[in-house]
């Protein structure tokens, strides 16, 4: 027997809403006209000559080590490229990867025409490293700038059998850390600093700018070491060239003449 109402009168099934599904069906073929033409019109966009890179742009600092087509090469920007369309982080790390390329930095413009603008910062050299049977620029950072010296004012820094990385790498062994180390206490004292070594027991040596030797012994105590070769030069004055310093014992620095 069908339920019937309290007043006595049968109920009414209820409608049930129709599905989006349902609703949506008789309308598919207009729904993916609608799809192919946004496609399409995507499509369209991204090979529009309205957005086509039409012009580079690169900026590099005077006197830079790194050329123009060497900027280009490594951004490798399609002639039909979308400039918006475009990864600006992905060109600047590829040029990033040029060995003396610190930051590119990339801008883009839509008017009058669509163009691209590229700018480098350029690495400094700060030392040359002969380790391995081979010399090589570092910057400050100790990233490898290039094979050979790159001028012969640099401090050189002899590490011996160590194996430096090829230009873009950056040096990671601790003994040359440990010479770089030293030598920026050196800088930091006004000595100008030539070549930095290693002698037979682990010591430090050094040639400053006038030639002259500086045997600091262990650099544990370098600064307090390198306070005294001015002093020293200072008290012997210019009458007699030197030829070394000795400063393994702080307390009783000796002399060795030409």
């Amino acid at each position: 027997m069908k339920a019937e109402t309290r007043s006595g009168a049968r109920s009414l099934p209820r409608r049930r809403k129709p599905s989006l599904l349902a609703r949506v069906r008789p309308f598919w073929i207009l729904l993916l006209v609608v799809v192919a033409l946004l496609v399409w019109a995507g499509i369209w966009l991204a090979r529009s000559p309205w957005f086509r890179v039409s012009n580079v742009t690169i900026d590099v600092p005077v006197g830079s080590p790194v050329s123009r087509d060497q900027v280009s090469s490594a951004a490798a920007i399609a002639p039909d490229a979308n400039i918006w369309l475009l990864d600006a982080g992905d060109i600047a790390r590829r040029i990033e990867a040029i060995p003396y390329v610190d930051r590119a930095t990339i801008q883009r413009a839509q008017f009058p025409r669509p163009a691209l603008e590229i700018a480098i910062e350029v690495r400094r050299p700060s030392a040359c490293i002969s380790a391995g049977g081979q010399d090589v620029t570092i910057d400050a950072t100790a990233r490898v700038l290039q094979a050979s010296c790159a001028a012969p004012a640099l401090p050189l820094i002899e590490a011996g059998n160590v194996t430096v990385p090829a230009p873009g790498g950056s040096i990671a062994d601790g003994e040359i850390a440990g010479l770089l180390a030293d030598e920026r206490v050196l800088a930091g004292a006004n000595l100008a600093i030539r070549r930095l070594s290693r002698d037979r027991w682990g010591g430090l040596d050094a040639v400053d700018a006038t030639g002259v030797t500086l045997e600091f012994g262990d650099d544990a105590d370098l600064a307090k070491k390198a306070a005294l070769v001015q002093p020293v030069r200072n008290g012997i004055g210019t009458k007699r060239p030197i030829r070394a310093i000795d400063l393994r014992a702080p307390k009783t620095p000796t002399v060795e003449f030409r």
